[in-house]
């Protein structure tokens, strides 16, 4: 309790100073940061969706300096990542509610986890991706995504000529990576590709209590292509990861007889994931774009322990998505405008030699309307599934632009979600008896942005839930399976921060508030903690130079259904030291919780402790 305190009075704190420090440019000169542009950037919408988000662009990406998607997101507020040892699946939950196919999107494919909640984050290099941005709330039928309570969104890299690079680095746990890309720009069309390979050969044990190290090795390639018409363009993407690691499995522990996680020499997983898409668009007329992207994926994990017998599971899914759009100017200079965008996804997703297959056929429609200082926004979606029968959701949103650099929003809307064949076939973590999650709710916000640079979102939110899907340990057996929770209530806070203090000096605090429980028996719904905060500051100390520190900490948390086993807060920093050596080439020494902080985030699993990282950059 005392570690809580002290960490949740240190946000507050920093949360002070960044709101004075911001509020004290409140009548300095500044614009509006760009709307963002989320997923056609030929045909982009109108508006960006009145709610939170966070985007990482290339930049942004390579400032964090981290090797994965775990450290990446472990910045961003309103997220919650439950991780274990270094390059095992994480759990992942926004606003409450996690997800099995399409909690993570890539160019717009809905991804498989791995289990109910569980993504390998670590099978995404950041140096592959060109943007990251993390969506909350209702309504994410732009993204591709049918997820409840938001989710994460991954763009493959794509790179001119100029554009190659070189990226090795070594460090803790005899770790060894290294990443290339190219571009190349011809008639043809823009190519780009990426390719890397990481391995771990003395990782720390997966068992809480372990003392055998476990390895790792993975190999990831990905590239895609566009061609741009005078009426439109082609592009087309794949991304393929293999990895292989030594696990531990579950043991029986006697004199309590339950199920813990021991070490295991025989224990090996490997995973294998496959994503491709190919997408067109062609202005039909002038004010009429059609656009048609054909999605694949396929997951295959195999696994074995001394108790559980050699398995394989291999999930696919097969996307179809036909979008029209027609935009209308409705004022001489373009202020004004309308935008309606209609059209058919169909998924269909199976897992092979299992009796587990389901399709699902959405007709869906989108409004968007801006008048003046007034933005509106409607979708609504139409499921027709031959497994979970039809469900109607919608959203609805408004956002409202006030003077000295301010908007106010709000939204509401249903949210449905069938499970995907991963959560109901997985042979270790899986049910077949899973239902379908629903959910309604609403958000309002305000923002401000002061000063190039410097940005302060604040947002309160209230979702209900029914069935809602999560990962559910047994704290008499220690057996782990997914499971429907039958009604939960989730309301909370959120803020986000970032203010440019200086040409040298940059910071920022996101904070989070989420009370998440089961209002049937007063439960906490687990492995959501009440307080979340990321606190960052980025400092150039000479001219090549820079310095990073960034700052982590969650309350404490349950582990389990019955709320009887306690996780403890967690405090965590991390720090980067980065020489520029030229435009295109660097170098970094970087430290990883360097606080050895090892608090475990899942239930008997380890978490890694300090290492320190050494690595070069440079483009070619």
């Amino acid at each position: 309790m005392y570690s809580t305190n002290i960490s949740l009075a240190l946000s507050g704190l920093l949360l002070c100073l960044s709101t004075i420090a911001i509020a004290g440019k409140a009548n300095d000169k500044a614009s509006l940061t760009p709307m963002t542009v989320y997923d056609d950037t030929v045909y982009p919408e109108l508006i960006e969706p009145p709610r939170m988000l966070n985007q990482l662009n290339r930049d942004a990406l390579q400032a964090t300096g981290v090797s994965n998607l775990n450290g990446v997101l472990r910045s961003q507020g309103g997220l919650t990542l439950n991780q274990g040892s270094g390059q095992m699946p994480t759990g992942i939950s926004l606003r409450g509610a996690s997800g099995g196919q399409g909690l993570v999107t890539l160019d717009g494919v809905p991804l498989f986890a791995n289990f109910a909640g569980f993504y390998s984050l670590s099978h995404y290099a950041p140096d592959a991706l060109d943007r990251v941005t993390v969506t909350r709330g209702s309504g994410g039928e732009r993204h591709g995504s049918r997820t409840l309570g938001g989710a994460i969104h991954l763009k493959t890299r794509h790179m001119q000529a100029k554009d190659n690079f070189l990226h090795v680095e070594g460090g803790g746990y005899d770790t060894v990576r290294s990443t290339a890309g190219s571009g190349l720009t011809t008639q043809a069309g823009d190519f780009s590709a990426v390719a890397g390979r990481s391995d771990v050969f003395n990782g720390v044990s997966q068992a809480q209590n372990g003392t055998e190290r476990d390895n790792f090795g993975m190999t990831h390639a990905s590239g895609n292509w566009f061609k741009e018409f005078s009426r439109g363009g082609l592009d087309a993407s794949f991304y393929f990861v293999s990895t292989h690691e030594d696990i531990d499995g579950p043991g029986l522990i006697l004199p309590s007889r339950t199920t813990r996680w021991v070490d295991d020499r025989r224990g090996r997983l490997s995973d294998e994931t496959w994503v491709a898409q190919l997408h067109g668009q062609y202005d039909l007329a002038s004010h009429w774009n059609s656009s048609l992207q054909f999605g694949f994926t396929q997951d295959r994990q195999k696994m074995e322990t001394t108790s559980i017998r050699p398995f394989s599971l291999t999930s696919q899914l097969f996307m179809l998505d036909w979008k029209n759009t027609h935009r209308l100017a409705l004022s001489e200079d373009n202020q004004d405008q309308a935008l309606l965008v209609w059209g058919v996804n169909s998924q269909q997703q199976q897992a092979q030699g299992l009796p587990a297959s389901q399709t699902v056929t959405s007709p869906n429609v989108r409004g968007e309307l801006v008048l003046g200082d007034w933005q509106w926004s409607a979708d609504a979606r139409f499921d027709q599934a031959d497994t979970y029968g039809d469900h109607q959701v919608f959203s609805l949103g408004a956002n409202r632009s006030l003077p000295q650099n301010m908007n106010i929003w709000a939204n509401g809307g249903t949210g449905y979600r069938q499970p995907g064949v991963s959560e109901l076939m997985h042979p270790v973590f899986g049910n077949a008896a899973l239902q379908g999650e629903h959910n309604a709710g609403g958000e309002i916000g305000w923002g401000w942005h002061p000063a190039r640079g410097s940005e302060l979102k604040v947002s309160g939110y209230y979702q209900n839930y029914r069935q809602m899907i999560t990962m559910q340990l047994n704290p008499n057996t220690g057996i782990t399976k997914a499971g429907n929770i039958q009604e939960a209530n989730v309301w909370g806070a959120e803020m986000q921060s970032q203010h440019r203090w200086t040409g040298d000096w940059e910071s920022g605090l996101n904070y989070s508030y989420m009370h998440a429980k089961n209002p049937l028996n007063q439960l906490f719904v687990p492995a959501r903690p009440e307080h979340q905060s990321v606190f960052w500051n980025e400092v150039q100390l000479l001219q090549p130079l820079k310095l990073r520190l960034e700052l982590t900490v969650h309350s404490g948390y349950w582990f389990d259904i019955a709320n009887r086993l306690r996780a403890r807060s967690a405090p965590r920093i991390n720090a980067q030291l980065k020489y520029q050596i030229t435009q295109k080439t660097d170098v970094y020494l970087r430290g990883e919780n360097i606080t050895d902080e090892r608090t475990p985030e899942i239930y008997d699993f380890n978490f890694n402790g300090a290492a320190v990282y050494l690595g070069l950059r440079t483009g070619i």
